[in-house]
């Protein structure tokens, strides 16, 4: 049998949450050094094992505090799919919304290294051709094919296709052109 003491001291908000004392929650995590992404012997975060539980005030506290939403528990659980799994709507509405959120912050954040490897690589042109086949007699003829081409100078790029899309019954074709404007903001 685990002893309630061990267990409130090894995972101090693994406990507030099971007991959705979200006030201490907010208080612990305001004042305290404590690691938000801890697992608990399940392999659960406070957030996954909030979510789990439905305890959206919890959610919101441990949310607020930038908890991670796209952690996986041991069985390969997200915690969108546990929130889904509570059939609660403004619980799946807080957790996809910070979700987005999260990810479009992770994207951003990696702009500007993007931007820089662009910048040091060497310039270049480049033809992609690709198609796809079918051993069906006459199937290739309906499948779609094109050619790409990828233009880089310094850290803009610039992909012209034929392909535009497909209407029913047939493959849409014309000229676009896609063009990156690949600018890094100076820091002042």
């Amino acid at each position: 049998m685990v002893n309630i003491d061990t267990i409130q001291k090894n995972y101090p908000l693994h406990w507030l949450i099971w007991n959705n004392n979200y006030v201490e929650l907010e208080e612990e995590l305001s004042t305290k050094l404590h690691n938000i992404e801890k697992l608990d012997n399940r392999g659960r975060t406070p957030l996954m094992l909030a979510v789990t539980l439905g305890h959206i005030e919890s959610v919101g506290v441990l949310l607020q505090h930038e908890a991670n939403v796209n952690t996986e528990n041991t069985q390969g659980w997200t915690v969108v799919q546990e929130a889904v799994g509570t059939g609660n709507p403004e619980l799946i509405q807080m957790v996809l919304a910070h979700r987005d959120y999260q990810r479009y912050c992770n994207r951003v954040a990696g702009i500007p290294e993007l931007l820089h490897k662009l910048k040091q690589a060497p310039d270049f042109y480049v033809e992609m051709k690709w198609e796809f086949t079918s051993w069906v007699p006459l199937a290739s003829r309906i499948c779609p094919s094109d050619t790409y081409k990828v233009y880089k100078q310094g850290s803009n790029v610039r992909i012209d296709t034929t392909l535009l899309g497909f209407d029913h019954t047939k493959w849409q074709r014309g000229n676009r052109s896609y063009v990156f404007k690949g600018q890094m903001m100076e820091q002042q």
